[in-house]
Order: C-alpha cells, then structure tokens, then sequence
C-alpha cells in the first residue's frame, strides 16, 4: 500500500492490514494530532521516499514521533528497540470496510469525545504488559 503526506514531500510502501485502524486515546497523542491518533500498525520494514524530509521527535525513552518538515504533517510514531510503527491511517486511501480494529488507552480518553466502537480496548496498563511480554 502506497501513502503520502499533505504535501508529497514523504511517501511510503508499505505492507499492511488497511482495514485494521488502531485508535490511541492517550495524552501525547491527542496533543500531537488534535486528537485521538488513527493509526496502521506495521512490524515489519517501511519504505520511505523523501527520508531527508522527515524530522524525529523523541517522546518517551521507549519511542519516538516522526512528520514531515514541510508540512508538518504526522507521519507515524516508532519504537526505538524494534520495527513496530504506527502509522497515521490518514496517509493513505482506505479502503471502504476500514474499521476501527482496536481502541488502546482508553482509560485516557477524555468523557468530550465518545466513540461508537465495539472494537476491543486496552487501558494504559495493558498496552504497558503487552509491549513488556514481547521483549
């Protein structure tokens, strides 16, 4: 699947489940998008075009933030220790059955927003114990 920033300057292929949206409710996300972050998960290699067009943020000691410099737009959020990126949905064309698949920090979603999802959801704690077992 190929996906692009607002202006082009960042393109991606990559391999993954288009109809599989992750949602995260956490604070940083919400901060860094506006509002929950509407991701692709991919644990495998990402091809990039235009990588000098990209600027890293490191959110956490665990990971970090990437966009495009010249549009500002959010492009994925990465583990340091392996290729685990989430991917903002947004970047590319999904397709129509695209659903939200699971719903992660939900106990961090604020009460001003609901969400109609019948996906499974996590809490902080179970993201936390599944990253952790993974090791």
């Amino acid at each position: 699947m190929i996906g692009q920033c607002l202006c082009g300057s960042v393109q991606f292929e990559a391999h993954i489940a288009p109809e599989k949206i992750t949602v995260c409710h956490c604070s940083m996300c919400r901060k860094w998008g506006g509002g929950p972050s509407l991701t692709l998960e991919l644990t495998d290699h990402l091809k990039v075009i235009g990588e000098k067009s990209i600027a890293k943020y490191a959110s956490s000691e665990w990971a970090a933030r990437y966009f495009c410099k010249q549009c500002g737009t959010n492009l994925y959020y990465k583990l340091n220790e392996r290729d685990y990126y989430s991917l903002n949905a947004e970047l590319f064309d999904l397709p129509e059955q695209a659903k939200i698949d699971l719903e992660i920090y939900t106990d961090h979603k604020p009460a001003y927003y609901p969400f109609l999802s019948s996906a499974p959801q996590m809490t902080e704690q179970d993201v936390i114990d599944l990253f952790s077992s993974e090791n």
